[in-house]
């Protein structure tokens, strides 16, 4: 794979209104209160992680992440492909409109390619792409992102991912049983009780330069769709260890180079379970550093292959991860002091989702403000 520069990107996330603010607040080790809703089927309060309160609508917050990552004077956009990835369509949008009315009309339904036709008007982007495959839709962005540059008529590609608080996702995941009980968000801890839901806003710039301070470097990946289940990855982990196996090998590099796998852990017990399985089979017990980033900014699905990689590479740059307080009773080795890891590190960043599709990405460090 042709390397990619990740030059610039934009966070907006429960740990902040920025991605530096965010950063500093991972490294920090603080976590979001997040606020309260009612689980509808059993009266019961779950856990929301929301961004800061903002009067902002959808479209203005989207046009200012843009204007966050593309920096100032960026110029004509006509080299510049814009990729939306979301799992979470226009649902925000249409229970809007079903509130208002008191009914769901199917002629009000509009569609994500909508949106990004809106922006890319807006904006004077060459072109728009979207994606939605769920937990991988930003990551699978950035790996179609990569590929356009290296092949195709464009010099730049903003990859924009989001996840808006909606009741149909809310509600849906509580119905399957799958939202934590405790609010406590704990991935591969053996009394883990699910996950909780986060909203976010990302976005970055991709090139084949690196600019004048450049996030990361993206030397490969891949992604797959695990066919044999509808909803789930095989818990054997052999899936998982494939896709892990194959972006290394499109990055030239061995398992052994890796310094940090950032999990997936969603906390959930079959993917968990199956994640587990898959580091085994590729490290056995002699793993890399590990850590996990959903505690801290939610699950947010669609979004996470951006918004965890964005966060992580920022907050590597700022200074050591935080460790976990209970990574001593986890199933993985996870680590209960701070990782710091050398400025031109290798890590590797998982994102496994619903309906088998998982994704990884083989990321360098870049030194904080110059280029490699």
């Amino acid at each position: 794979m042709t390397p990619v520069y990740l030059q610039r990107g934009a966070l907006h996330c429960a740990l902040g209104g920025d991605l530096a603010s965010a950063g500093r607040a991972l490294s920090a080790g603080q976590r979001p209160s997040g606020r309260a809703f009612v689980l509808h089927e059993v009266q019961e309060p779950r856990t929301y992680l929301n961004v800061p309160a903002s009067a902002e609508s959808l479209d203005q917050r989207l046009d200012r992440l843009l204007g966050e990552t593309l920096g100032a004077g960026p110029g004509a956009l006509g080299d510049c492909l814009l990729i939306v990835a979301s799992t979470a369509l226009d649902i925000v949008e249409l229970e809007g409109l079903a509130a208002e009315r008191g009914e769901f009309r199917p002629s009000d339904s509009t569609s994500l390619d909508r949106m990004a036709e809106e922006l890319r008007s807006r904006w004077g982007f060459a072109d728009a792409y979207t994606l939605n495959t769920a937990c991988t839709s930003a990551a699978n962005g950035v790996l179609y992102g990569a590929r356009q540059l290296a092949n195709g008529p464009f010099k730049r590609v903003v990859v924009l991912a989001f996840e808006t608080p909606s009741a149909v996702a809310m509600q849906g995941f509580g119905a399957l049983n799958l939202l934590s009980p405790s609010g406590h968000y704990r991935p591969f801890h053996p009394e883990r009780d699910g996950l909780v839901l986060g909203e976010t806003y990302a976005a970055a710039l991709l090139s084949l330069q690196p600019g004048d301070a450049p996030l990361a470097r993206l030397l490969g990946g891949f992604s797959a769709c695990d066919t044999s289940s509808l909803t789930t990855t095989r818990e054997d982990g052999s899936h998982i260890d494939w896709v892990m196996q194959k972006a290394l090998a499109s990055a030239q590099r061995s398992a052994a180079e890796i310094a940090l796998v950032k999990l997936h852990g969603t906390a959930t017990q079959a993917n968990d379970h199956a994640e587990s399985n898959g580091m085994l089979r590729l490290y056995g017990q002699q793993m890399p550093a590990l850590c996990v980033l959903k505690p801290w900014l939610g699950h947010t699905l669609g979004a996470c292959g951006l918004s965890e990689t964005l966060l992580l590479m920022q907050a590597l740059q700022q200074g050591p991860l935080p460790g976990l307080d209970y990574a001593a009773e986890a199933s993985l080795p996870l680590g209960t002091q701070p990782i710091a890891l050398a400025d031109d590190a290798l890590v590797l960043a998982n994102f496994f989702g619903f309906g088998g599709n998982n994704a990884s990405l083989i990321l360098q460090g870049c030194p904080a403000g110059g280029a490699q």
